[in-house]
């Protein structure tokens, strides 16, 4: 009878570990076909949700944040599988939803900025600008200001946006799969990066803090127009150091050179009006220039390596075989 009873003991521990080995190999097989940028975005969504379980007291609309962080962790396990999978359109949104959620994520800082820091903490960097210019830079600037310039910054700060999608797509087109890949770890590891800060060193940027000083109107055109209506209804408040503007802008740039020299021909002064137009346009100072600057080398350093250590989730293209060439 008790070497029956040991037999069945023996017997449900064997099935439990078979179990527990069972669903292990099902995780790790899971974590297997994330890539770089997948690896990366849920680093970042731990992250943003942990922050908003323990300070949701500090949070705004938590109850609504927690559904759609947990439904972007099932999503990018999904498109992880259909990536292998190749799966259609949705293999190739396991390619570029980043570029969705970057949107996103930025909107949200607006509601979570203050879960740990209740207040803004500008007069430090006020300071710093001061200390290195002897001025505020976007008050010294403004006197440069007119009709035209005014044009031209906004027009800049504008093509911003259109920067990660248009080298991406361009590397895409060109079937250059793995260097799109560094790439776009590369902006996932330099925006998130600019989002942690956000949270850690909340800033309001000079357009609340200095208006007072600001004499003159950034009055223009269209684009000007267009740039004021985007700021109305899309500001968001807090997400000002480091500059994800410039960051973003960066890291095009630095990828622009490293996988495509033509376009950084094209790039760099593109890129170098946008880093002036964010403290032209008052909306960054100096300080988050630096910053941003320095969140895409570390992003474009931390993007590369972790694709040569985990993987870019793409085959390498007839380009990028053997011996990478560029153009």
């Amino acid at each position: 009878m008790a070497e029956l009873e040991r037999n069945a003991v023996a017997a449900s521990s064997g099935l439990l570990q078979q179990r527990s080995t069972s669903r292990g190999n099902l995780l790790a097989g899971a974590i297997a076909k994330l890539n770089a940028a997948d690896r990366l975005t849920l680093a970042y969504l731990v992250f943003s949700t942990a922050l908003i379980i323990v300070c949701g007291q500090n949070v705004p609309r938590r109850a609504t944040l927690l559904p759609i962080h947990l439904g972007s962790i099932a999503m990018i396990f999904g498109l992880a599988y259909a990536r292998e999978r190749t799966i259609s359109v949705l293999s190739l949104l396991s390619h570029w939803y980043p570029t969705l959620l970057f949107l996103f994520f930025f909107e949200e800082i607006g509601l979570i900025v203050h879960a740990i820091f209740p207040g803004w903490f500008d007069e430090y960097l006020i300071r710093a600008d001061y200390a290195m210019f002897g001025a505020h830079p976007t008050v010294w600037i403004e006197q440069f200001s007119g009709y035209w310039l005014n044009e031209y910054m906004q027009l800049v700060y504008t093509s911003y946006f259109l920067l990660t999608i248009g080298l991406g797509a361009y590397l895409w087109i060109r079937n250059r799969r793995e260097d799109f890949a560094v790439f776009i770890a590369s902006t996932c590891a330099a925006y998130y990066l600019c989002y942690v800060i956000f949270v850690l060193f909340p800033i309001e940027s000079p357009h609340h803090t200095l208006r007072h000083l600001q004499r003159s109107p950034l009055d223009g055109g269209p684009f000007t127009a267009f740039i004021n209506l985007v700021e109305k209804h899309g500001r968001v408040h807090g997400g000002a150091f480091p500059s994800a503007h410039v960051a973003g802008s960066i890291v095009a740039l630095i990828s622009a050179w490293r996988f495509t020299r033509r376009a950084g021909y094209w790039l760099t002064p593109l890129v170098l009006s946008i880093c002036v137009a964010t403290v032209y346009g008052r909306y960054h100072y100096a300080m988050d220039v630096f910053a941003g600057v320095l969140m895409a080398v570390i992003g474009c350093w931390i993007g590369s390596h972790f694709c040569s250590a985990v993987g870019c989730g793409a085959e390498p293209s007839i380009k990028t075989k053997g011996k990478i060439q560029r153009e």
